[in-house]
């Protein structure tokens, strides 16, 4: 396979493939070949395997439509290298100017979505054609781009997720090269006797991935440590290891700690015994729990949220998607704004009837399902929401304003508005599905008793007891 330095070069690619789940032999790749230095490096490579029966191997050339004859012609470079090698290739042509301005993004971005979608496709049709052994997809971004990530999402002021650059492997897609350095790939072309393309976009300022190539990295290299992008590149590794304890063990303490999936409640209690670091990605996760994957959710949102549990009951934080977080009685809700929910609250059907109380006759125990003594209700017993000066009378007697009892209650906020009651006058007799008021309760001196039915609701309870 070539002399000694190439063999180790060789050796190293094997070893990293292995570590990316390819098997050898026995796997099935799509290799992504732009026709630049690193992806011929990759390409030959996976080609020897290829041709040794080893692997089964398909290339794919995506043509971006940027820069006229020049694409056209590294795409023709291509197809043409892949003839050489007998390596099956596809070019597909797109047009990614047009799906920027249509998503309003940058012409980077588009390509990289257009490029990976088109693999993608690639690989899936392969494994509906020939069912078997998953299609990868290799890309070959080495130790420089890797650095140029980690770099860019620092400055762009990512998290350790960020700062831990390119996986090895996501998904499908492998990165067999990325231990290798830019040196490295084109000393291997060197000995093999190939060549490649040059695109006269990586010269351009216009990215600010090709300003961190040109500019930053070098100064790094030549006047901060000539193992900078080594060194960068390994704390990346050791970022990417913290950032997955640290999901884990978050992960966890969601499982055990809070409550829902469509909205979360993250208690106070337990969230500040966590530790800040384990705190801000236990919000992390409950926000995407709770919202998806929002693109426009930053770190500032999280560490917002965090910060919420040390201000006072009702604050809230807008977030996106409708979304909002908001500081509560024991700890901090997270879901829906309320103002757009689907559907304001509606008053359930309650049935009613009156009979003769019998002293000694059993009283239902039932949550929706009530009897009060008829003759200390002055007027008609009304179905509403709470209004300005409710109030409701606790064992002893002593009256409470509802709005207070709420709030000692520790009811949320956002649900005290749409509780029922049955209330005569500003005097609440039942607030219904949590108690009723003890001046209205069945007692020694009782004659009549009014029953009050939520039907709807006893019918469920019934059904779930069965």
């Amino acid at each position: 396979m070539g002399d000694a330095g190439a063999g180790e070069f060789e050796r190293r690619f094997r070893k990293q493939l292995e570590e990316c789940g390819l098997p050898v032999p026995g796997g099935r790749v799509v290799a992504a070949v732009s026709g630049g230095a690193d992806s011929v490096c990759l390409l030959a490579l996976l080609a020897e395997l290829f041709s040794g029966g080893e692997i089964e191997l398909r290339a794919v050339h995506v043509h971006h439509g940027l820069r006229g004859e020049e694409a056209d012609r590294d795409a023709s470079w291509v197809e043409e290298l892949c003839r050489s090698m007998k390596v099956p290739c596809r070019i597909f042509h797109e047009d990614v100017r047009g799906f920027a301005e249509e998503g309003k993004m940058s012409e980077e971005e588009a390509g990289r979505i257009l490029r990976y979608r088109r693999l993608q496709e690639a690989a899936e049709e392969w494994e509906n054609q020939e069912p078997g052994e998953k299609v990868l997809i290799a890309a070959a971004h080495h130790q420089e781009d890797q650095a140029e990530t980690i770099l860019h999402n620092l400055c762009r002021g990512s998290g350790l997720k960020g700062i831990g650059g390119m996986e090895k492997r996501r998904g499908r897609l492998i990165r067999p090269l990325l231990e290798e350095s830019r040196q490295e790939i084109l000393k291997w072309l060197k000995r093999k006797g190939l060549t490649y393309c040059q695109d006269s976009t990586n010269a351009s300022d216009h990215y600010t991935r090709n300003r961190i190539r040109s500019h930053l990295i070098p100064v790094i290299r030549n006047e901060v440590n000539g193992k900078g992008v080594e060194n960068i590149a390994r704390m990346g590794q050791i970022a990417a290891l913290a950032d997955d304890f640290l999901e884990q063990e978050a992960a966890r303490w969601l499982e055990r700690s809070a409550s829902g999936e469509r909205e979360m409640v993250l208690p106070e209690e337990e969230f500040g015994k966590l530790h800040k670091i384990l705190q801000l990605y236990a919000v992390r996760l409950a926000l995407a729990k709770v919202m998806g994957q929002q693109r426009n959710l930053t770190g500032l949102h999280v560490r917002e949220i965090q910060q919420l549990f040390g201000r006072q009951t009702g604050r809230r934080i807008l977030l996106p998607g409708g979304y909002e977080a908001r500081r509560e009685y024991g700890g901090v809700w997270i879901g829906k704004r309320r103002e757009q929910e689907a559907a304001p609250a509606v008053l359930p059907e309650v049935e009613f009837c009156s009979f003769s109380w019998k002293k000694g006759t059993e009283i239902p125990k039932k949550q929706y399902t009530k009897w009060f003594d008829c003759d200390r209700i002055k007027g008609t017993p009304a179905l509403r929401f709470r209004q300005e000066g409710d109030y409701i009378t606790l064992p002893g007697g002593k009256k409470k304003a509802l709005r207070r009892y709420m709030i000692d209650e520790k009811i949320p906020a956002r649900l005290r508005d749409g509780i029922p009651l049955l209330a005569d006058g500003s005097h609440v007799i039942w607030m219904i599905g949590y108690r009723i008021s003890e001046y209205y309760k069945v007692g020694p001196d009782t004659v009549r008793v009014l029953q009050a039915s939520v039907r709807q609701e006893e019918d469920k309870k019934d059904t779930e007891e069965k």
